[in-house]
């Protein structure tokens, strides 16, 4: 398109150029029938191919506007896309925080009454030791107290 134009703005610049020497001009050539003659064979051909050119030219003009316009829709809806997929990963993120520090109360909560149920389990442990000694204690003296009785009962 680009080599078109220059082709004939070149074949236009040739023909002003040799129709506007000073000698033609001079010579009287210049005339109503010549004037008439150069417009139809020259200057009428050349507008049209000029206008067809720029007709070309601003139809792909156009095709590119609008080209880029379809690439900057197409990049919107992406980052349109994208913040919406950012906001589901957000609140995903938010519920699993949220469910982390539920679990992770629970889980103090139980570590707590397993230590008091085992602190309790260890001194009624202790209880139940120290009780053990003083029955065990208890019968021995039992034991004691009726083999006196019965050697006192036999001395009599």
């Amino acid at each position: 398109m680009l080599e078109k134009l220059k082709f004939h703005l070149a074949s236009f610049d040739m023909v002003v150029k040799e129709r506007t020497t000073a000698t033609v001009i001079i010579e009287g050539t210049w005339g109503f029938e010549h004037t008439k003659a150069c417009f139809r064979d020259d200057i009428i051909p050349f507008v049209k191919n000029l206008k067809e050119l720029f007709t070309s030219f601003n139809q792909c003009l156009i095709d590119e506007v609008t080209e880029v316009q379809n690439i900057f829709k197409q990049m919107k809806l992406a980052v349109e896309q994208h913040c919406a997929e950012k906001t589901k990963f957000q609140t995903k993120m938010v519920k699993v925080l949220k469910e982390n520090d539920r679990l992770l109360t629970q889980a103090l909560s139980v570590e707590i009454v397993n230590i008091v149920v085992h602190d309790n389990v260890k001194f009624d442990c202790l209880n139940v030791d120290a009780c053990a000694h003083c029955i065990t204690t208890e019968s021995e003296l039992k034991l004691d107290f009726i083999k006196k009785e019965c050697y006192e009962m036999l001395l009599q």
